[in-house]
């Protein structure tokens, strides 16, 4: 596509419209489920709605204000005033909120609100039934366990805090503090992957004995998951971390969801050995030119007995070789343990699905990092605050997923989150909304998503 047809065909992406089209299709009670939480403000001084300052900080997400006073200077104008007026319902909206405002606001209402508001997006998506072509084996809803650092600090923030010890170049030590956060994340599709669940890593208080880890945040999370999605058919999937008896039981066991875990030989040495052994007999079953690289795979059920354990374990291995930037040979290995039996006509699948948990992994938390939110940034040095700013952007991920997988423009142009997000920006600046927009969004209509 020439410069010029680039131009014409990006005079066709309405932006902001576009962005208020999808998320109206998708959620079209959203600005009720916003005034449906319990506001923590005093009802006789209140100018903003509950629904103005969600869409602001949903607004801020989306068009990459990595601050609140880039966010501040950047949607003070007139256009941006009448945008968020036609978002939120507020007719009477005459001001954009200060960022101040948006913290207090925050640092009062409990993160429950938030996380209840995203169950109800997410369970709408899942009875809209569009994305039930992205179940495993056209059955299991994937579910992926990844925990992340969040904010770090030099010296204590709060009670709540973990700490670390970190050696420094002069051999001198230095305590590290710092909070860390553990997300369930849905895969819908190839494209959309968005989050299901939060667990906020910390401890109690500042005279705990042992500090809180990431495999108790992932029992409390898994515990709460099933709690909100009691029928919702599951298959977890983690790193080795996971893969151990009590996550596996627990799965099994008590939630009765199935369960897809990396495997590495410093997790379940017995198990690998025991494996290695099926391989060079008659009981593994091999498969050639699988997958777009053409690789071959091994895999053996119920071996667990050979690892000294209960719980069920299959075990299946994908290999495949590639050339370095050198133009060296080198060999590629995954392997990984399942509750699911494996066989010739669902293995192809299962490497896809094990080997897209570090490709979601590595695309969802590196681009909320690296990308267009910035998770890292600390909005407030409240607590309560930096949990609703996260949760706020696990909700705007989800509104933003959405948009690219449906925006027609984008795959056209091969244009790049970064420059999507500043034409959203660009575009809530600038672009005056029209009744004909607005019955444009507002107007029932079929989305197809890429």
């Amino acid at each position: 596509m020439r410069k010029k047809e680039k131009r014409e065909r990006k005079k066709q992406d309405k932006g902001i419209v576009d962005f208020m089209m999808v998320t109206n299709h998708f959620f079209h009670a959203l600005k009720e489920w916003i005034a449906e939480m319990d506001d923590p403000r005093n009802q006789s001084y209140i100018t903003y709605t509950q629904a103005d300052l969600s869409y602001m900080a949903i607004l801020k997400n989306v068009c990459g204000q990595h601050s609140m006073r880039e966010m501040e200077e950047n949607f003070n104008k007139e256009t941006c005033i009448d945008t968020l007026c036609i978002m939120s319902g507020n007719p009477d909206l005459k001001e954009m909120p200060h960022y101040d405002t948006l913290n207090y606001y925050l640092e009062k209402l409990t993160p429950d609100c938030l996380s209840d508001l995203r169950k109800k997006m997410v369970t709408s998506l899942i009875r809209g039934k569009q994305f039930n072509r992205g179940r495993l084996l056209g059955k299991y809803w994937r579910i992926i366990l990844n925990g992340t650092g969040l904010f770090y600090f030099r010296e204590k923030h709060c009670d709540n805090c973990l700490c670390t010890t970190k050696k420094l170049d002069n051999g001198k030590t230095m305590k590290l503090y710092y909070h860390k956060v553990l997300e369930a994340k849905i895969v819908l599709s190839d494209n959309v992957v968005i989050s299901l669940g939060t667990e906020f890593i910390e401890n109690e208080n500042e005279d705990v004995s042992r500090q809180d880890c990431e495999t108790n945040a992932a029992k409390r999370l898994l515990k709460r998951m099933k709690k909100e999605y009691p029928r919702l058919p599951i298959c977890i999937q983690g790193d080795a971390l996971y893969a151990t008896e009590p996550i596996m039981k627990l799965c099994r066991e008590e939630y009765h969801w199935e369960y897809l875990f990396t495997q590495k030989d410093t997790r379940q040495k017995k198990l690998d050995e025991g494996f290695e052994w099926i391989k060079r007999g008659e009981d593994a079953t091999r498969q050639m030119g699988l997958c777009k690289e053409k690789g071959s795979a091994f895999y053996a059920n119920h071996v667990e007995e050979l690892a000294g354990k209960t719980e069920v374990m299959n075990v299946f291995e994908y290999e495949y070789k590639e050339k370095d930037k050198k133009g060296k040979v080198q060999s590629i290995r995954f392997q990984w343990i399942s509750s699911l039996e494996i066989t010739n006509r669902n293995l192809e699948e299962m490497i896809l699905a094990g080997r897209g948990r570090w490709k979601i992994e590595n695309e969802g938390f590196n681009n909320q990092k690296n990308g267009i939110y910035r998770i890292e940034h600390l909005n407030s040095r409240n607590c309560n605050a930096m949990k609703n700013h996260y949760l706020l952007t696990q909700i705007s991920d989800i509104l933003m997923q959405l948009y690219l997988a449906w925006n027609p423009y984008i795959k056209e142009l091969k244009q790049s989150i970064k420059n999507t997000s500043s034409g959203l920006l660009e575009s809530f600046r600038r672009l005056t909304v029209t009744q004909e927009d607005v019955s444009y969004i507002f107007r029932y209509t079929t989305v197809y998503l890429g």
